[in-house]
């Protein structure tokens, strides 16, 4: 044989064909199984890997915008951050790679958004800063006229009327300068606006700080007043002289409390402090009419005792007008042979008797006129006058009456006497 390759033809019968066909078959349907899963296990794998970049795409996307949330105004930032958040929820929930393909060309279009919300914020605050100047000195205007605002006008007016318009020269002055848009212009306008309106609030700062505290000193001067008003009305000898000079006095503090409220704080002071030297002469008055007053009734308590123990009975013993604390304490007795005497014992000055059924003589005098004598009477109020001062201290001055001889009468009618009892009131 030749050393060329040698070959011959083969043939299978037909029944062993069958069989490898129908082996192949089987085969092939099972490498058909495994592909299918190797497949789906490809698929999965995929999908998985896809739901990771996207969401670690997400992750970043959400660091990016914490990281830069101040690059964004907070509503689009808000909105950037939901949108984000909503694409973690759909890729958890994806399935299929079409929906993560979805995911992923949101993602595309969040970033897109991201970017342009960040560009626009620096963009306006670029357009910001070009403005910085100009927007800072109309924002200091607005600043020192929110202040001059704050001043009321009557108490501008009140203590520095001419630098409040001053102040509104310059002020108006500053705000042409300022549309103008020139910075530079406005810089030496604005530093003088500046000290001038902090000079008019000092100003008036310290008119209201010395106003303040005249009110106080005016408000304390009332309440002392107030105090002193209480206590002269609690005192009963007070109000029983001199209640008219306490409701004037009461209606000096009414005026005082109106003048405070019309911040007339020293014309008040003025008024309170003659007020006190007012109550002060009020409470003398009054302790010198109820020492009249006591007088006059130790008087009349004494003259009655002693009547009555001369064997009189007192028939009245009362206040002549009782309405009025000043009037003269009348009395009267009666003996029992029924004559009587009536006292009348006034706070100040004489006393006066009146004697019923005693008898009265008419008597020539040495000069050759006649003159009335009523020698019981007189011998009784004088054996009274006697009494009077032994036992209660009342010394009472010679009977006069109209009508007799005055070689018989003393040199000076009878005066009240003298007491040492005082009654003081301390403020």
């Amino acid at each position: 044989m030749s050393g060329s390759p040698k070959f011959s033809e083969a043939e299978i019968a037909e029944w062993k064909q069958k069989i490898l066909e129908a082996h192949r078959l089987r085969c092939a349907e099972a490498e058909a199984r495994r592909r299918e899963e190797a497949e789906e296990q490809e698929r999965q794998r995929q999908l998985e890997m896809s739901r990771y970049q996207a969401h670690a795409r997400v992750n970043l996307l959400l660091s990016d915008l914490s990281s830069s949330w101040g690059n964004f105004y907070l509503q689009e930032a808000v909105v950037l951050q939901y949108r984000c958040e909503n694409q973690l929820k759909a890729i958890a929930n994806a399935e299929l790679e079409t929906q993560l393909l979805a995911i992923s060309e949101e993602l595309v279009r969040i970033e897109l958004a991201m970017r342009e919300a960040s560009k626009r914020k620096r963009w306006d605050e670029a357009e910001k800063k070009r403005r910085k100047d100009i927007e800072r000195q109309q924002f200091e205007l607005e600043e020192l006229q929110h202040r001059v605002a704050q001043i009321p006008e009557a108490e501008a007016l009140k203590f520095d009327a001419a630098g409040r318009q001053l102040l509104q020269c310059v002020l108006q002055n500053l705000q042409q300068a300022i549309a103008q848009g020139d910075p530079v212009t406005v810089r030496r306008p604005l530093a003088e606006a500046t000290a001038l309106v902090q000079k008019h609030v000092r100003q008036i700062t310290q008119g209201q700080a010395n106003s303040q505290q005249l009110q106080i000193q005016a408000n304390r001067q009332l309440a002392e007043h107030q105090v002193i008003l209480a206590g002269l009305k609690a005192d009963p000898v007070v109000m029983r002289w001199q209640s008219s000079a306490v409701t004037e006095l009461e209606n000096q503090i009414h005026a005082a409390q109106l003048a405070i409220a019309d911040a007339q704080f020293a014309q008040v002071m003025s008024c309170l402090s003659e007020s006190k030297e007012r109550s002060e002469s009020i409470i003398e008055a009054a302790n010198t009419a109820q020492i009249q007053a006591e007088r006059r009734d130790y008087i009349a308590d004494s003259i009655a005792q002693t009547l009555q123990e001369m064997g009189f009975s007192i028939t009245f013993h009362q206040p002549e007008h009782p309405e009025h604390p000043a009037s003269a304490m009348i009395l009267g007795a009666m003996n029992q042979t029924g004559k009587g005497i009536s006292v009348s014992v006034p706070v100040a000055g004489q006393v006066f008797y009146d004697v019923d059924g005693y008898v009265k003589h008419s008597v020539a005098t040495v000069d050759g006129n006649t003159t009335a004598i009523c020698d019981e009477a007189e011998q009784v109020l004088t054996e009274m006058h006697t009494a009077l001062e032994d036992k209660f201290g009342v010394k009472m001055g010679e009977v006069l009456w109209q009508g007799k001889d005055p070689h018989r009468a003393r040199p000076h009618a009878e005066q009240l006497p003298s007491s040492q009892r005082r009654r003081t009131r301390s403020l």
